[in-house]
C-alpha cells in the first residue's frame, strides 16, 4: 500500500521540508504544488533531497487564490498523476502548514487497519454552520477582484430578483469600478448547482482510496460543467469532492469516515483556523486517536514548535489504543 501525499503549498519552504521528512516512508509518495503566485526556486533547494518527491513544473501549476478554483486544478492534476503512475493505496490531501501529530509508522498502521475507508468530512446544503446555510456558495457567482484573500463579489444572475437589491447594485458598481467587466457576461445565465449531483459541504482536507480518486477523475470526464460551475463559486473546495464522494458512496455511507486532519476554528477570525502555539501542546496531546494530521503551524514565530510536537505528542499516542501503533 502507497501513501500519496498531496501538499499545497505557497510559505516557507524550510516547514515543507521539514513535513516531508515527518512522512517520507519506503510506502509514501510526495506530490507538492507550490502557488504559482510564490517562487518555486526555495522549494526546489529544500526539497531536493527526496527521490520520491515530483515538484509540480511550471506548466502544472496553478494561482491559489483564496477561496477559489486553484486548489481544485492544483489537487486534480495531482490526481491524475497519481493515476498515471498506478500506486494503490490512499491519496492523502494536506497543506504546507500542517503537520502530523501521530508517527508515520502510526499513520502507515492506521490506513493499514482502515484500509477500503475514505475520510472526509460532510454535511448536506444548506448547513447552519456556513453564512447563509451556504446558499450563497451555491447561487451567487463569485468574481475576484485581485489576489488578495477576501477581495471579492458574489452576484447572482440579472434573471434573479436579487440581482436588483441595492446590496448587489453596489457590490455590481465596485465590481466595474474595479475593471472587472469581462467578468460579467457570466451573470446573464441563472446558476444552478448541477442537477445530477446533491450539495455537500465540509473541510478542504481529506484522504481517500486511490480508488476513489479514480472514481473522481472518471466522474468529472463525464461531467465537464462540474468544473465550470465550481470555477464561479466561493471556497468550491469545500463542496465539490465532498459532492462527489456521496455520489460515488450513495448507498455505502459507512465507509466515509471523518477528516483525520484537525484543527481548532474558535478563534475570531472564521475565515482561517487557529495557528498553534506551544500552549496548544496540551491541546494537540489530547486529541482522538483518529486524528493524524492537524493545521495550522506556522515555525517562523516558533522554531521549535514542531521539533516538540516529535517528542512530547507523537509519544503520547502509543498507548491510547493499546500497544504501540495499533489502532
Amino acid at each position: 500500500m502507497t501513501i500519496n501525499y498531496l501538499i499545497l503549498a505557497h510559505t516557507n519552504p524550510p516547514q515543507a521540508k521539514k513535513l516531508v521528512a515527518a512522512l517520507n516512508q519506503k510506502n509514501t509518495r510526495f506530490y507538492i504544488h507550490v502557488d504559482l503566485k510564490t517562487s518555486i526556486f526555495p522549494f526546489q533547494c529544500a526539497l531536493s533531497e527526496f527521490p520520491n518527491l515530483y515538484l509540480l513544473p511550471e506548466n502544472q501549476r496553478e494561482t491559489c487564490v483564496w477561496g477559489g478554483i486553484g486548489i481544485v486544478k492544483a489537487t486534480l492534476t495531482m490526481l491524475k498523476l497519481i493515476e498515471e503512475k498506478g500506486d494503490k493505496g490512499y491519496v492523502v490531501l494536506l497543506s504546507g502548514q500542517d503537520y502530523p501529530v501521530k508517527s508515520k509508522d502510526y499513520i502507515t498502521a492506521y490506513f493499514r487497519k482502515n484500509v477500503g475507508k475514505d475520510f472526509i468530512s460532510w454535511f448536506p446544503l444548506p448547513a447552519t454552520q456556513w453564512t447563509r446555510g451556504g446558499m450563497d456558495r451555491l447561487n451567487r457567482y463569485k468574481i475576484n477582484l485581485s489576489h488578495k484573500k477576501g477581495d471579492f463579489v458574489q452576484l447572482p444572475s440579472i434573471h434573479s430578483r436579487e440581482f436588483y437589491k441595492f446590496e448587489c447594485l453596489k457590490k455590481l458598481v465596485k465590481l466595474i469600478s474595479r475593471m472587472k467587466v469581462r467578468e460579467l457576461p457570466v451573470l446573464f445565465y441563472k446558476k444552478h448547482f448541477p442537477s445530477y449531483l446533491t450539495p455537500y459541504g465540509g473541510d478542504t482536507w481529506w484522504a481517500l482510496t486511490t480508488e476513489t480518486t479514480s472514481k473522481i477523475l472518471a466522474y468529472i470526464r463525464n461531467h465537464r460543467d462540474l468544473l465550470t460551475y465550481m470555477a464561479h463559486s466561493n471556497l468550491p473546495d469545500e463542496m465539490m469532492f465532498q459532492s462527489m464522494v456521496l455520489e460515488i458512496n450513495k448507498g455505502n455511507l459507512d465507509k466515509i469516515h471523518h477528516s483525520l486532519t484537525y484543527a481548532n476554528w474558535s478563534g475570531k477570525d472564521e475565515n482561517s483556523p487557529h495557528t498553534f502555539t506551544p500552549d496548544d501542546i496540551p491541546r494537540l496531546k489530547g486529541l482522538s486517536p483518529d486524528f493524524l494530521f492537524a493545521r495550522k503551524f506556522d515555525s517562523e514565530p516558533y522554531p521549535d514548535l514542531l521539533d516538540r510536537i516529535e517528542q512530547e505528542v507523537w509519544p503520547t499516542q502509543r498507548g491510547k489504543n493499546g500497544a504501540n501503533n495499533q489502532v
